[in-house]
């Protein structure tokens, strides 16, 4: 049975906070999280290069929270006793981000998720690809694309 409210943003948020220790000093928000959506936050200040942008480094580990977020939030909401990781990635640079970093996750396909979580379940593994956007305003700044690894903590 599926525990939205449970496993929302104060869940995912105090998740970020104790096991990822990076995310505080970035300055990291969960925004929503539910099951048609899932945005992290960040502020330019913490964030920002030299030229007064958000930092390469920056954009691509809010991206990659953003997709263990998806995918931590959804082991829990369907109590799989699972670790996930971030096996390979790229990540395109469209424009500069000059303020505020929104990083949205492209909600996978109902097959695409079906077919993790029986993988994940039968073979005790399981692999989905997962795309985040990651916006300044309205102005698309970044598109992430990563293939996350689930193991059963059997």
């Amino acid at each position: 049975m599926l525990q939205p409210v449970k496993y929302g943003t104060d869940y995912l948020q105090t998740r970020i906070d104790r096991e990822i220790m990076l995310a505080k000093p970035m300055g990291i928000v969960v925004e929503s999280a539910d099951e048609a959506t899932l945005v992290l936050r960040a502020p330019l200040a913490p964030n920002s290069n030299h030229k007064g942008t958000a930092f390469g480094g920056s954009l691509y580990s809010l991206s990659v929270l953003t997709g263990w977020a998806w995918i931590t939030r959804f082991l829990a909401t369907r109590q799989i006793d699972a670790d996930a990781v971030i096996q390979e990635s790229s990540m395109r640079f469209l424009a500069p981000v000059h303020g505020e970093m929104r990083a949205c996750i492209e909600i996978p396909s109902d097959a695409d998720v079906e077919k993790f979580q029986k993988m994940l379940l039968r073979a005790d593994r399981g692999r989905i690809r997962l795309q985040v956007n990651l916006y300044h305003g309205l102005e698309l700044g970044t598109v992430f694309d990563g293939l996350f690894a689930a193991a059963m903590r059997r």
